[in-house]
């Protein structure tokens, strides 16, 4: 049963339970704990300002738009404002039934811990794989005072299929809900937030030393028992999981201030101590209140540079927008559409056209005038009079028959260019008809 929690929540907990028949373990237990976030497929929808002094009027209307596009169409387009298409994000291509409308964000150390030995070097987590595992997401209410159940408001699988950054080269990575649609909405509910990334490309001011981000995730405390990853064998491992986990999950919100920037990662001097342990995979947010970056960790207070030493360390926007946009959503289309669709996909979103491209007659015309110029260098005046002539006729053709009928521009050019072609060699048999009748009259 959920609980109702009014407080809104940024950062989400995130746990990872694994089971390993080689470990004697018959039950899950915990096997790492971190901070995650919800970030949308779709971006954020534009407010248009109507002017109206009712504006719940402009609502009813846009609804009713809606209602009637679903007429036409068996699915919802892709959301926010409109662009071309090669702007749309991979997962966009796709109806929203289709795919994920969100992707749970978090650190890939946190979910496959045995991807980073320099993290966690004990021998026995290379025997665990993603297979072993079961994930869960957490909504958490602010009161640091209760256990672990009684501070939970709501408990939510995720499907276990992590999506890493390559060659781990940043400790960044997502995986998806289970039930996506329902647990969304539950989770909403209870007070969880979808956030929007950061747009670099469009945003007005980019980052400068010495402005400010807002860090929020969760401190994991531990009181009884001894972290798991710190065991040393296997036989370790079976005794630390006869005792019960009594590890809690505590809201950590905290600004910072940025110190330095380079392109794999920004850091930042927090404003109230260090990141704790368990905050990273939390959201690193702007003025805006768009996700500027994921925590990645801190540099060791013992740093030699007093300036730097227990600095925020996060992986900036445009790295997670490379990560979606260049690898992952890419992966995942190509894992959900038959090979033949997804091609068109890649087609559309490289090129912005699709099997010969969108009719355009500006672009028509360019063409046009690039031809003629290279075929006065080549042929008589006579002759480009009368080339000039069949040129005309045929373009003429071709753009009728792009407002009357529409379809394929190249299978278009064929069609005029074969009709083309038949009357020339019409012309030329009655012109031989024409010759052989005059000379059999001679």
């Amino acid at each position: 049963m959920f609980r109702t929690c009014a407080l809104r929540s940024r950062a989400l907990a995130l746990s990872v339970h694994f089971k390993h028949p080689d470990f004697g373990m018959t039950d899950y237990e915990i096997l790492t704990r971190g901070s995650a976030f919800l970030l949308s497929v779709d971006p954020i929808e534009e407010k248009k300002e109507t002017g109206e002094k009712y504006g719940y009027l402009a609502d009813i209307r846009a609804e009713r738009e809606r209602k009637l596009q679903k007429q036409d169409y068996a699915y919802d387009p892709a959301g926010g404002p409109q662009r071309r298409v090669q702007e749309l994000s991979w997962l966009e291509y796709l109806p929203a039934t289709f795919r994920p409308l969100v992707h749970v964000v978090a650190s890939s150390h946190v979910l496959a811990p045995w991807l980073w030995p320099d993290y966690y070097p004990q021998p026995w987590l290379k025997s665990v794989n993603q297979e072993h595992c079961i994930y869960s997401l957490e909504v958490y209410n602010t009161n640091a005072n209760k256990t672990n159940d009684e501070n939970c408001v709501a408990k939510f699988s995720l499907n276990p299929f992590a999506i890493h950054f390559p060659e781990n080269e940043l400790d960044l990575a997502i995986i998806h809900l289970k039930d996506e649609e329902g647990a969304l909405r539950l989770m909403q509910n209870q007070g969880a937030e979808v956030l929007h990334l950061r747009d670099d490309l469009k945003h007005e001011k980019p980052f400068e030393e010495g402005d400010t981000v807002y860090f929020e995730g969760f401190e994991v405390t531990e009181e009884a028992t001894k972290n798991l990853l710190d065991a040393n064998d296997a036989e370790d491992m079976r005794e630390n999981h006869s005792e019960d986990d009594t590890r809690v999950f505590v809201p950590h919100n905290d600004s910072g201030t940025l110190l330095a920037a380079t392109t794999e990662r920004f850091l930042a001097k927090t404003a109230i101590k260090p990141l704790p342990e368990g905050v990273c995979g939390g959201p690193t947010i702007d003025g805006d209140g768009r996700v500027c970056g994921i925590v990645e960790g801190i540099v060791p207070t013992s740093h030699e540079n007093e300036r730097l030493a227990g600095a925020a360390s996060f992986v900036p926007s445009f790295r997670i927008h490379h990560f979606l946009q260049q690898y992952a959503e890419r992966l995942m289309v190509q894992s959900i559409v038959p090979t033949e669709i997804f091609e068109k996909i890649v087609e559309l979103k490289e090129t912005g056209e699709l099997g010969g491209g969108h009719f355009n007659p500006d672009k028509m015309n360019d063409d046009y005038e690039k031809v003629m110029a290279k075929l006065k260098n080549q042929y008589t005046p006579s002759e480009m009079q009368e080339l000039q002539k069949t040129v005309k006729r045929e373009r003429e053709e071709i753009l009728q028959i792009m407002e009357t009928e529409g379809g394929d521009v190249q299978d278009i050019v064929r069609r005029v260019r074969e009709e083309t072609l038949k009357r020339r060699n019409d012309f030329v048999h009655k012109v031989q008809q024409e010759m052989e009748k005059a000379t059999g009259e001679k």
